[in-house]
C-alpha cells in the first residue's frame, strides 16, 4: 500500500496528523531537503506531497527522486498561492505521457 507523506511549514500541515498523513515540517529549503531524506530513506511505495516554495531549490533531488517507479514527489500551492511550479510539473507529466502540450486559456 502507498504511503502519503507531507512536507511543509509545520503550521500548514499540522491539522493534518489526524488523517493517517506523515508529517514532515520544513520552514526553509535546508530543513526541506533533511525531510525530503527522511520521507524517501526507506524506499517504500510513496505518494508525497511538497510545497511549492519548498521544491523550488529541491528540484534536482526531486527530479532525480521521481525516476524511481515507486516515489511520486508532487509540488503544490501552499496557503499564499501558486508559483506556477505545480502547473509546470503536471503540464511535462502530461506531455511526456501523452506527447501532447495542454493549453489553458484563462
Amino acid at each position: 500500500m502507498q504511503k502519503i507523506k507531507i512536507i511543509a511549514p509545520e503550521y500548514l500541515i499540522k491539522p493534518l496528523s489526524i488523517l493517517g498523513i506523515e508529517l514532515y515540517p520544513a520552514e526553509d529549503e535546508k530543513a526541506g531537503k533533511s525531510a525530503l531524506a527522511a520521507a524517501t530513506q526507506n524506499h517504500e511505495a510513496v505518494l508525497i506531497f511538497i510545497t511549492e516554495r519548498l521544491a523550488t531549490g529541491l528540484m534536482p533531488e526531486i527530479n532525480q527522486l521521481n525516476l524511481h517507479p515507486s516515489i511520486n514527489i508532487v509540488p503544490i500551492p501552499d496557503n499564499q498561492g501558486s508559483i506556477g511550479l505545480a502547473s509546470s510539473r503536471i503540464n511535462s507529466l502530461i506531455r511526456n505521457s501523452i506527447g501532447a502540450e495542454v493549453v489553458i486559456r484563462k
